[in-house]
């Protein structure tokens, strides 16, 4: 995977995290509070211009009150290429 596509990915995390949060009913304040993160950081984090660690995914969702998987309710940049290598890849192994 190259760099953009780990850069798409942090983006569409951020998005996710976002959409999240508002959804809660959350500003990045209570974020700050409930974490321990600083508000400059989740606001990176929401613009996918910082790397998180997994820390700091578990406790974002703890503050949001959510499993740590419904932060990853996205679909990745994966092209047309790689999709249909996957689908490949299942039809050749079901006929095994």
């Amino acid at each position: 995977m190259d760099s953009q596509k780990y850069t798409q990915l942090l983006e569409q995390f951020g998005k996710c995290f976002k959409q999240v949060r508002k959804e809660k009913g959350k500003t990045q304040l209570d974020i700050e509070v409930a974490t321990g993160i600083n508000n400059g950081d989740i606001s990176r984090i929401e613009n996918g211009k910082t790397n998180i660690e997994f820390i700091t995914i578990a406790k974002l969702a703890e503050a949001l009150d959510v499993e740590m998987f419904e932060l990853f309710h996205f679909e990745t940049a994966i092209s047309k290429k790689e999709k249909g290598n996957v689908q490949t890849n299942r039809i050749i192994k079901k006929k095994k």
